[in-house]
C-alpha cells in the first residue's frame, strides 16, 4: 500500500503560496512595484543601468536602482517557473544591495522552491546544501527547518529529523506540517531508534532486535533480486538507498493503529512491513516488499501523479509474478456481476472500507495491468507512467498508448476474464 504523508503534500501547497515574490519598488514608488513593472522589460533596464553604472561607478543610487531591476527580473522568471535563471538574478540583486530585506526575502523563498523541487526527486544532499543558503538569508524560516527535518527523516536519521522539526515549530508555534510530523515521530522513535543496522549500496535495511539474524539476510536477498526484476520491467533502478524498517507483527501494528488488517505493508518514502515472528512465510514477504518496492519506484517515475488504482495494480502484478493468484474476490464480482468500473477503482482503495470490496479492488486492478502487460508489453506501460508524470489524465495516455477508446479497451479486459479465470 503507497501512503504518502498528508502534511508534506499540504507543505509544498503553502510553499507554493508563500513562494509569491514581491517586486521591489523604483525610486519615488511605494513599499511595493506596480502593476506596470511585472510587464517591463527588464533585460533592457538592467542593460541600462549598466551602462550608467560603468560611466558613474561611485553611484550608490544606480546601484539600488539595478539591484531592483534585477531583482524584479528574477519575480518575472520565477512567475514563469524558471527557478534556476530567477536565484541568477536575484543573487546579482543581493550582491549589489546586500541590505535590501525584500531582496534577501525573495531569494531565500526562490531558493526554498529550488530545494523543494530537488527533494522531490530525491536530490536530497543538493537540497540540503540550499536549505543552509536559505537559512543564511533568512535564520527564521520554519518551512527551511522543516524540510531539513524531512530529508533528515528520509534518511532515518530520526532524532536530527526531530530537532531541525522543533525549531521549526519554534519559530512558527502555528505550523501544522510540523506539528504532525513531530506527533508521527513521537511514536516511532522509541522503536526505530532501537532498530538494528544492515545496509549496503542499494538499501538502508532496519530490523528489530527480536527477529533472527538470518531473517535479515534473507531480506535483504529478497530486496537485491526485486531490485534486478523489478528495474529491468520499469528500466529504472534508483540511485539513491531504499530505506526498508522491519517490524515485528506487534510493532507494525502499534505505529499503524488506523490502518485495517488487511494492511500487510507501506510505502511513504519508506518500505515499512511486518514480519509473523518464528513462522517466516517467506512468499508472503517477498511478495509484499516486491509490492511495496514497486510504490517506491513508481513514485520516482510518476511523483504521486498516478491514480491509485493503477499504482496499485501495478505493485499487485510485480509482487504476484512467479506465481498464480486464485482471483477469489474477482470470480465472484463475475459471478454476480458486480465487477468495479474502472472509472471508481480508486475509490475502493480506502482503510474505511470493507476488507473484501478493498481485496475486489486490488485483484481487480492487478488483473487489469496484467492483461495490458500481456497484449501491449511493458514497454507500453513504462510509455504511459512517463505519460503521467508530464501532466497527461492516466485515461489519455491509456487511450494514446492503446490505440483506442477508452471503453473499448474496458470492455475488451472484460471479455478476456472467462479465459483468465478459467
Amino acid at each position: 500500500m503507497s501512503r504518502r504523508p498528508l502534511c508534506v503534500q499540504r507543505l509544498f501547497t503553502a510553499l507554493a503560496v508563500l513562494g509569491a515574490l514581491v517586486l521591489a519598488p523604483r525610486a519615488g514608488q511605494g513599499a511595493e512595484g506596480t502593476d506596470a513593472d511585472a510587464e517591463k522589460d527588464w533585460p533592457s533596464v538592467i542593460l541600462k543601468l549598466r551602462q550608467q553604472l560603468e560611466r558613474t561607478s561611485g553611484l550608490a543610487a544606480t546601484r539600488r536602482q539595478l539591484a531592483v531591476a534585477y531583482n524584479n527580473y528574477g519575480v518575472n522568471l520565477s512567475n514563469q517557473g524558471r527557478i534556476t535563471d530567477a536565484i541568477q538574478q536575484l543573487e546579482e540583486a543581493v550582491r549589489l544591495d546586500p541590505g535590501n530585506s525584500q531582496v534577501r526575502t525573495n531569494l531565500a523563498r526562490v531558493q526554498l522552491q529550488a530545494a523543494q523541487a530537488a527533494y522531490q526527486i530525491n536530490q536530497f544532499q543538493e537540497a540540503r546544501e540550499i536549505l543552509d543558503r536559505v537559512l543564511a538569508l533568512d535564520p527564521k524560516s520554519a518551512e527551511a527547518y522543516f524540510l531539513i527535518g524531512e530529508i533528515a527523516y528520509h534518511n532515518q536519521n530520526l532524532k536530527e529529523a526531530k530537532a531541525a522539526w522543533q525549531q521549526a515549530m519554534a519559530l512558527n508555534p502555528s505550523f501544522e506540517p510540523a506539528k504532525e510530523q513531530l506527533g508521527r515521530l513521537e511514536q516511532e522513535l522509541p522503536i526505530e531508534s532501537k532498530f538494528e543496522r544492515l545496509s549496503q549500496f542499494n538499501f538502508d535495511l532496519r530490523y528489530t532486535n527480536g527477529l533472527d539474524r538470518s531473517a535479515g539476510y534473507d531480506i535483504r536477498d529478497a530486496l537485491l533480486d526485486a531490485r534486478r526484476t523489478i528495474g529491468s520491467d520499469f528500466a529504472y533502478w534508483p540511485k539513491q538507498k531504499t530505506v526498508v524498517l522491519v517490524y515485528s507483527a506487534q510493532q507494525f501494528r502499534q505505529l499503524r493503529k488506523e490502518m485495517p488488517d488487511w494492511v500487510a505493508g507501506q510505502y511513504d518514502g519508506k518500505i515499512r512491513v511486518p514480519l509473523p515472528g518464528a513462522d517466516l512465510d517467506r512468499n508472503t514477504v517477498t511478495r509484499t516488499l516486491r509490492h511495496e518496492y514497486t510504490h517506491a519506484l513508481v513514485h520516482d517515475l510518476t511523483h504521486d501523479r498516478l491514480p491509485t488504482w493503477f499504482n496499485e495494480g501495478l505493485a499487485e502484478y510485480e509482487g504476484w509474478k512467479g506465481s498464480n493468484s486464485q482471483w477469489l474476490m474477482l470470480r465472484q464480482a463475475m459471478g454476480s456481476r458486480t465487477v468495479i468500473p474502472w472509472g471508481k477503482l480508486s475509490e475502493q482503495f480506502s482503510t474505511t472500507l470493507a476488507a473484501p470490496t478493498v481485496l475486489l479492488a486490488y485483484e481487480q486492478s492487478h488483473n487489469i495491468v496484467r492483461y495490458l502487460v500481456d497484449r501491449y508489453g511493458f514497454w507500453r506501460i513504462r510509455r504511459i507512467l512517463k505519460a503521467v508524470d508530464d501532466g497527461v489524465p492516466l485515461e489519455d495516455a491509456l487511450v494514446r498508448e492503446c490505440r483506442t477508446k477508452l471503453g473499448n479497451l474496458e470492455r475488451d479486459w472484460q471479455k478476456s476474464l472467462d479465459d483468465t479465470l478459467r
